[in-house]
């Protein structure tokens, strides 16, 4: 896996694929793409080793389509942005409008556009709007999107790409709790000193920020929305509006022209807003524990594969997803230090005879009743696991740049006594 997570990163690999993409023809058809499309969504289970070796051999079960959709997935599993941009570029060079369908070209359009976002290219929009009006012109929904990437161009052409400055090399900030017990920091936002952010993994939209104080420091909003569901109240339907901080600082870190979502949700929140795991990664090396949080520049040195996805399938943003076993079984979840609690499907939480999973190499067992249970609408993951994984380990140090984390564990029969606590 290692060797091709760093094919991956070269970019010798993107001309080599350029060159053979301009020797092919695509010869799928809809029904076929589509099976194989469907399948694809699911590749945090896929054995790369086999595929790619397959790949080689030139299998005819692998379609050169088919093989840039992996890439794409696979790169963007990984965060890596620039060649997940330039995999799905080849896909719109190669392809016809026909093998397109089945919304593979608004899927790969939007992935570029939430990666424009993040870095605040809005040339990259403004292209991507001229894109679609010269080559889909009979497709109504891409048509609106495109002029509404138009204007979101428009408003922020000024607005320079997202930069940090380091004062220090090493940042360590002791969790604060608020009243429900979210792990919070301080930080200071548009010169407003001293704001406290609850630090949510499972946060996956970048920085939140609640829009009465939004109004109060300045925060520069664009003409951008989504609507989201109430993390407090899962029922509650809300609007988030894209925005700009001039700056946002931790410590002895400071973000210039963070883009940040600013939420009409009027939850008793005792904070200013959220930073989620777009922000947190941004920042290439985390430390987590109970207790603190801890950021380092730069990087530890270590040679070492990478171990956890940061994605959550096509419907969802940056997060962690780190692999794990349910019941025996090869599966995934997103850590989520905004929760105090584990979210997993039904058919697990209402497990009559328990059963085990195993994380970073310790094993739990967990009996009937002691779980949540929810919809999980991520195809590559089995839950949200809360503060309780960060209670089970002396701390998870993550490595964003290479996608690795390690886990320094503690007795395994410590984490056993405190779920036996719970059951209590």
């Amino acid at each position: 896996m290692k060797t091709i997570h760093y094919i991956f990163k070269n970019i010798s690999w993107i001309c080599l694929l350029s060159f053979v993409c301009c020797q092919a023809s695509a010869q799928d058809d809809n029904k076929w793409l589509e099976e194989k499309w469907n399948a694809s969504v699911n590749l945090r289970h896929v054995d790369y080793e086999e595929m790619f070796e397959k790949a080689a051999h030139k299998d005819k079960d692998i379609s050169l389509l088919l093989r840039l959709l992996v890439l794409v997935e696979y790169c963007r599993a990984y965060g890596m942005d620039s060649l997940t941009v330039a995999n799905a570029d080849l896909i719109f060079k190669i392809a016809d409008n026909k093998h397109l369908d089945k919304g593979v070209d608004e899927y790969l359009l939007d992935i570029k556009y939430k990666l424009a976002l993040v870095h605040n290219n809005y040339d990259k929009i403004e292209q991507m709007a001229c894109y679609v009006d010269n080559r889909w012109q009979d497709k109504q929904k891409l048509k609106d999107k495109a002029i509404h990437w138009h204007r979101l161009a428009a408003a922020g052409k000024d607005i320079q790409p997202v930069s940090i400055q380091r004062s220090k090399n090493v940042v360590s900030m002791a969790f604060e709790r608020d009243s429900v017990g979210h792990v919070c920091i301080r930080a200071d936002v548009n010169e407003t000193k001293n704001q406290r952010f609850i630090v949510d993994t499972g946060m996956m939209s970048s920085t939140i920020i609640l829009r009465k104080y939004a109004n109060q420091i300045g925060v520069r909003l664009l003409p951008d929305s989504t609507r989201a569901s109430s993390a407090m109240n899962p029922g509650v339907i809300y609007n988030m509006q894209l925005g700009i901080v001039d700056s946002l600082r931790i410590d002895g870190i400071k973000f210039c022209n963070l883009p940040v979502w600013v939420s009409d949700e009027t939850g008793e929140y005792d904070c200013m807003g959220f930073i989620g795991t777009p922000d947190l990664s941004r920042l290439e090396y985390m430390e987590l524990s109970k207790d603190s949080i801890v950021f380092c520049y730069p990087l530890p040195e270590q040679d070492a594969e990478p171990n956890f996805t940061m994605n959550a399938g096509k419907n969802g943003e940056r997060c962690i997803c780190l692999p794990c076993t349910l019941d025996g079984h090869k599966s995934s979840l997103i850590l989520d230090t905004g929760s105090n609690i584990f979210l997993l499907p039904k058919q697990y939480a209402e497990r009559k005879d328990g059963f085990f999973a195993e994380v970073g190499g310790m094993k739990m067992w967990f009996e009937a009743g002691m779980l949540e249970h929810a919809y999980v609408p991520y195809p590559d993951s089995r839950g949200f696991w809360g503060q309780p994984l960060l209670w089970s380990f002396i701390r998870l140090c993550f490595n964003f740049r290479d996608a690795h984390v390690d886990y320094i564990r503690k007795k395994d029969v410590e984490y056993i006594e405190y779920l036996n606590k719970i059951k209590q």
